[in-house]
């Protein structure tokens, strides 16, 4: 008997899902612009590294690295020629090259296009 009451109850108190869905933005992408801003090479000589610059260091790194896995053997194809640093490093100085305007835009996607130019994956299967 006291289920369905504590059912009731508890469904009033939950927000609806659609209702809700209306409250939230979607949460932003990270643009191409923040991206190098947080993809800094290091401070300044002779500067000590704050924690927050280490931390938008390895957001940047990890976020990086996260677009390059989701895509790796499908868009592009790592050759194993250069380090992960080296190919982290190519797509930044490409994406400075971009206009501002591009820069704006989500960085995932221009991620993709630098990697899928620069390392195509080949149409003949290995070894073949």
């Amino acid at each position: 008997m006291h289920v369905p009451f504590l059912f009731i109850v508890l469904s009033l108190c939950l927000p609806s899902v659609q209702g809700q869905g209306a409250a939230y933005a979607p949460a932003p992408r990270l643009s191409a612009d923040r991206l190098i801003a947080y993809y800094q090479q290091g401070p300044a000589k002779g500067a000590m590294a704050d924690a927050v610059f280490l931390l938008d260091q390895r957001y940047a790194k990890g976020y990086l690295a996260g677009v390059a896995d989701a895509a790796q053997g499908r868009l592009w194809c790592d050759t194993g020629r250069l380090k992960t640093v080296e190919i982290d490093a190519h797509i930044v100085a490409e994406l400075k090259k971009l206009p501002a305007r591009a820069r704006q835009g989500g960085a995932s996607t221009l991620i993709i296009a630098i990697l899928a130019r620069r390392f195509p994956c080949s149409t003949t299967p290995p070894g073949g």
